[in-house]
C-alpha cells in the first residue's frame, strides 16, 4: 500500500448525481416544498430556497443546532408552510434520498483501498449526513472531512489547509476528484492533483487514479 498518496473523492457531482444542471436536486426539494404547499410554482420555490440562516450563517458550515433550527424556519417562512423541525428534517431526508446515485464510483473508491488512502471532502448540512453515509459507507474511508463538521465550506481555502495538516503529507500526494471549477481552481491553487469530472465519467476517474497512484 502506498501510505503517503491519498485520493479525495467529493460526493455531490461524484456519487450523486447532479446532471442537467442540478436538476434531480432541484426537482427533489421542489417535491418536498410541494408537500405542503401547492400554491407555489418550481420557479417560487427554487427562487425561495436558501442556504444560509437568518443571520446569513452558511447552513453547510455549521452543526450548531440553533443555527439549524433557524434555517429551517427561514425556509418554511420563505415558502409559506407551518411544519414540525422533525418532519420537515424528515420530509427533507426522504425526498433528497431519491436523487440517484452512482454506485460503481462508490465501488471503484473502496477498491482504492489496498494501494491508497482514500477520503470524502465534501460540502453538506447535517440533514445529509445519513443520506451520505447509506451511499457512501462512511467507515470504509480513511478519512473523513464534511463541511458542516468542521465549520468551513469548499471553496474556502482554509478547509484545503485544514485538510493538508490533518493528513500531514506534501500536497502533491494528494488528487482531488470534485465536478465544481472553484473548488477544483482552488485545489490546484494549493498544489494538489486534480481531476475535475462528474460520476458518470467514471473511465475519466479511474484513468486519472490510476496515473496518480503510479506517479
Amino acid at each position: 500500500m502506498q501510505n503517503n498518496k491519498v485520493v479525495i473523492f467529493d460526493w455531490g457531482g461524484i456519487v450523486e448525481s447532479h446532471e442537467n444542471n442540478l436538476q434531480d436536486l432541484k426537482e427533489a426539494k421542489i417535491r418536498m416544498i410541494k408537500r405542503y404547499n401547492h400554491t407555489l410554482s418550481d420557479k417560487e420555490i427554487l427562487d425561495r430556497w436558501t442556504d444560509k440562516t437568518s443571520s446569513g450563517v452558511l447552513i453547510g458550515s455549521t452543526d450548531n443546532e440553533e443555527d439549524i433550527k433557524d434555517w429551517v424556519n427561514l425556509v418554511q417562512k420563505n415558502m409559506n408552510i407551518n411544519i414540525t423541525f422533525e418532519e420537515f428534517k424528515k420530509a427533507y431526508e426522504e425526498e433528497l434520498t431519491s436523487v440517484k446515485y452512482y454506485k460503481d464510483v462508490v465501488e471503484f473508491a473502496h477498491s482504492l483501498k489496498d494501494k491508497c488512502k482514500i477520503a470524502i471532502l465534501s460540502n453538506l448540512m447535517p440533514f445529509d449526513k445519513k443520506r451520505i453515509d447509506d451511499q457512501y459507507d462512511l467507515s470504509k474511508f480513511d478519512y473523513v472531512y464534511l463541511s458542516f463538521e468542521v465549520g468551513m465550506k469548499k471553496p474556502d481555502r482554509k478547509i484545503y489547509e485544514y485538510v493538508l495538516h490533518d493528513l500531514n503529507i506534501e500536497p502533491e500526494n494528494i488528487l482531488f476528484i470534485d465536478d465544481d471549477s472553484d473548488n477544483i481552481l482552488r485545489a490546484k491553487e494549493c498544489g494538489w492533483n486534480i481531476c475535475q469530472a462528474f460520476g458518470y465519467e467514471l473511465d475519466k476517474i479511474k484513468s486519472k487514479v490510476y496515473e496518480f497512484i503510479e506517479m
